[in-house]
């Protein structure tokens, strides 16, 4: 039995983290903003030790980490929630929780979430984790500095840090089929960018092997075995459902329509993700190895609106 503690356990990943421990048998402390999120009532029905505390506010996270062996955060903020919070949270907030880490003397593994916005736009290019990182929006540079943060204390403390530079995460109440069907998901440029993807499960798999088995001071890009293009997604998707192909418009529109220059970016940027590392070191076999099985679980091409006529 591990005593684990998952920083941001009423998130989307976070709970389904949660959950696959409790159920292991796991000891499992979650460090949430609020008790009375209906998610976190259920986990704690199921035996999660609630915390009620902020990374951006040390004082409420005072001995969070005592007596824990492993340490995930995945706190999340929207990229519109303007660069001063998110480099709170993401900065900040890692180095108030690696501070803990430290103190308590027992945590052995620190796992956090990244994303692939350091990288910037790779354009056609396989990007690795040796791929240079070349932030192109704000929220990749913030991101980036955190990583380099963590890398420092790595260096410095041997600290046993690890980072996943995590694809789009996909499942069951954030289904990219049902965003396109709505109309929700808009492409700016002309879509051939690369955008890597993982579904939920695989992700929580990657997440509880890399605390395990994950080379400290690594950084892993935790994807799927195909990056597809936006384009390509948006127009198979809508094709199954007997739609008009995909418009596509440019940045500036979107940017003159308000939306954060963050939004812009991870919507345009290309990121051809090679999860080869992640493959080599965890030995994780994917459930889902494409956004394709996916589209094919939800939109059966047998039963596609159109196919055939």
């Amino acid at each position: 039995m591990t005593s684990y503690l998952i920083a941001g356990a009423g998130g989307y990943i976070g709970s389904r983290l949660a959950a696959r421990l409790l159920a292991a048998g796991h000891r499992v402390r979650g460090l949430v903003y609020s008790a009375e999120d209906p998610v976190v009532e259920r986990l704690a029905a199921r035996g999660m030790a609630v915390w009620i505390g902020d990374l951006t506010r040390p004082e409420t996270i005072d001995g969070v980490t005592d007596e824990i062996e492993v340490v995930y955060n995945l706190t999340n903020r929207m990229p519109i929630d303007g660069s001063a919070l998110l480099r709170s949270l993401y900065v900040d907030g890692n180095q108030h929780l690696i501070a803990m880490s430290v103190r308590s003397r027992t945590v052995r593994a620190y796992v956090w979430a990244s994303s692939v916005a350091p990288y910037g736009d790779h354009g056609e290019s396989w990007v690795d984790e040796d791929s240079p990182i070349a932030p192109s929006y704000p929220l990749g540079t913030i991101l980036a500095t955190a990583e380099q943060a963590i890398l420092q204390a790595v260096r410095a403390y041997r600290f046993p840090a690890i980072i996943l530079r995590m694809a789009t995460i996909y499942g069951p109440d954030r289904d990219p089929v049902e965003a396109i069907a709505s109309g929700q998901l808009t492409i700016y440029g002309n879509g051939r960018n690369f955008v890597p993807h993982i579904h939920i499960d695989d992700a929580v798999e990657a997440l509880i092997r890399v605390a395990e088995i994950g080379q400290i001071g690594s950084i892993y890009n935790v994807c799927d075995d195909e990056p597809m293009r936006l384009i390509e997604i948006v127009g198979e998707v809508r094709r199954r459902l007997g739609m008009l192909p995909p418009r596509v418009f440019d940045p500036q529109v979107g940017l003159r329509a308000g939306l954060d220059r963050s939004v812009i970016g991870m919507l345009t940027a290309s990121v051809r993700l090679s999860n080869a590392r992640m493959r080599h070191d965890l030995g994780l076999e994917l459930h889902y190895p494409s956004l394709r099985y996916w589209i094919d679980e939800r939109l059966p091409i047998e039963l596609a609106v159109g196919v055939g006529r």
